[in-house]
């Protein structure tokens, strides 16, 4: 299909005409239909992104639960609460037969003071130490919906503090052993006669220990501690900043491989990857068009055993970070390099080395033009932040096919990246990544002797693009821009490391730009193609090394 369209849009007819004549030999009717894909395209993302974000809001809690809106509606449920009860609810109405539950939810969903749990005592068993409540947080999970309308988890408890989580509870706040079954017996549903009873003590000594309890855990009032212990027993009261999904970091001297998330100063979300050593020297990697971010397992290790922390950021609109409303393509960078310095600070990083793989370039560039203060040093892998449209016509077929939709009809451009994910979501993903890279015959003997580099490439990039192929299709646009003025003034100048058989972009590009910028190095890695940081990760990690002062570690 992209050959086919490839063919018709910009193969010279009869007349010659050039590539740049094509938008204007797109007549309206065709621009409309294009609009109107576009249209069902952004509708069908918005749907998947959503339920998407359901489905991981919802089965990270260990209790039957759903999502409603504030207007009551029922929107989803997890697995626990479909074997609860064999027809789902509708409305919240239908979720709550108590009256007096359902005006408590009512009352918290209708206020403006939603950023505290609700919990709210339902049926109470002294005997076997268990109560039903309804919980209620709201969700600040970013649900696009055209109302804006909140949405709040509901999860139905039925509690039963065994002794692990009131170990768990006492060691967390300092309590005494007495002291955390005082709570529990008051979240059981216990009065304080009741609780004096079942210790075999004074009321007044059980209001002492109320009293202590309510220091050591900061709570204001019995109420507010059935509440913190509700919630602790649920695993719903974390912290707020907590990563967006679990965390995968071995104890030990093992490799770090763990997606995380920290909010910037604006209220988004950017989502990152960390991988190497969890101790080590502070590596800021900008990813390439869509996929870069992770690196092959081999890489993870070797990057411990020399001592690198590399930090792979988002950028807005990828994976798990939020998009960002930019005016202009230079506005987005900025807030890109805005968003770097935020990471590097909220992890206490003063500086790092910054590393752009492939068309990450002008983002590592405006990172160290704005904030010189947090670079070690810039180093590019693949490309340099350089264009002149004379190399269009040098570059092979489907990369040179997807530049000129940018150039010409980038109304096209997302309609086609479109395309693009969808291919890669089935089985022949694999077979797309090598037929895209058939023009360079370094990588596709690297993807040969390595497979994993395929597989890696078609995963991420649907990961990457899993919210939309806006922020690629905008980005794309972008690697058609020239850098290179910018770089002569911006005290940082890159080391660029090009694989000497790149046959995608040319490593006479990267001395180009070196020509034009003094004091840039170029370094051309024997044997590698444009996937050099995929199959020859270990000659940037000496790079990086290097300039460092510590010799490298041999590779396992």
């Amino acid at each position: 299909m992209f050959d086919r369209l490839d063919e018709l849009l910009f193969a010279p007819g009869a007349d010659g005409r050039p590539d740049e004549g094509v938008a204007a030999l797109v007549d309206e009717s065709a621009l409309g239909h294009i609009e109107n894909v576009r249209s069902i395209q952004e509708r069908l993302v918005r749907a998947r992104t959503d339920d998407q974000r359901a489905t991981a809001v919802l089965e990270a809690v260990p209790n039957p639960s759903y999502l409603v809106r504030r207007s009551e509606t029922v929107i989803a449920a997890n697995a626990m609460a479909h074997a609860r009860q064999d027809r789902m609810p509708a409305t919240l109405r239908d979720l709550l037969a108590d009256p007096g539950i359902l005006r408590r939810v009512r009352e918290y969903m209708a206020s403006a003071d939603t950023g505290r749990l609700l919990a709210v005592a339902g049926h109470a068993d002294p005997l076997s130490r268990t109560q039903t409540s309804v919980l209620v947080k709201r969700v600040e999970n970013g649900f696009q919906d055209a109302s804006e309308e909140p949405v709040y988890l509901l999860s139905i408890v039925d509690f039963g503090f065994d002794e692990t989580a009131v170990e768990l509870f006492r060691s967390a706040y300092g309590l005494t052993h007495a002291e955390a079954r005082v709570a529990v017996l008051l979240a059981s549903g216990l009065r304080l006669p009741d609780v004096a009873a079942e210790r075999g003590v004074s009321v007044d000594t059980v209001r002492t220990q109320i009293k202590l309890i309510k220091n050591k855990t900061s709570v204001r009032d019995i109420p507010a501690l059935v509440r913190l212990l509700c919630g602790f027993s649920a695993g719903v009261l974390g912290p707020a900043s907590r990563p967006a999904e679990p965390v995968v970091a071995q104890a030990g001297p093992a490799p770090v491989k763990a997606r995380r998330q920290i909010v910037l100063r604006d209220g988004r979300r950017l989502q990152y990857v960390e991988q190497g050593a969890a101790d080590g020297a502070p590596v800021l990697m900008l990813h390439n068009l869509p996929y870069g971010a992770e690196l092959p397992e081999a890489a993870i290790r070797q990057a411990h055993r020399d001592g690198l922390r590399i930090l792979a950021p988002f950028r807005p609109g990828f994976a798990g970070s939020d998009k960002v409303a930019a005016a202009s393509d230079d506005d987005l960078i900025d807030r890109v390099a805005g968003d770097m310095r935020d990471l590097l600070g909220q992890l206490g990083i003063a500086r790092a080395v910054v590393v752009s793989h492939s068309t990450s370039a002008p983002f590592a560039l405006r990172f160290a033009r704005l904030h010189p203060e947090h670079v070690t040093r810039l180093l590019a892998v693949g490309r340099a932040p350089i264009w002149r449209d004379e190399w269009l016509k040098s570059t092979p077929q489907r990369q040179r096919f997807m530049l000129r939709m940018a150039r010409n009809l980038p109304q096209m451009l997302p309609i086609v990246s479109w395309a693009m994910v969808s291919v890669m979501e089935t089985a022949f993903a694999r077979d797309f990544v090598v037929y895209n890279c058939r023009d360079s015959e370094a990588d596709v003997l690297a993807m040969r002797r390595n497979p994993e580099i395929a597989d890696l490439i078609a995963r991420t990039s649907v990961e990457a693009l899993r919210n939309g192929v806006e922020a690629f299709s905008r980005e794309t646009c972008i690697t058609l821009l020239d850098f290179s003025q910018e770089a002569r003034s911006t005290a940082h100048r890159f080391q660029i490391l090009h694989g000497r058989d790149d046959a995608i972009v040319h490593p006479s590009q990267s001395l180009a730009f070196a020509d034009v910028v003094p004091g840039t190095t170029v370094e051309l890695v024997d044997g590698a193609g444009q996937l050099l940081f995929l199959s020859h990760w270990q000659e940037v990690f000496d790079a990086i090394r290097r300039r460092q002062g510590v010799a490298p570690q041999a590779a396992a």
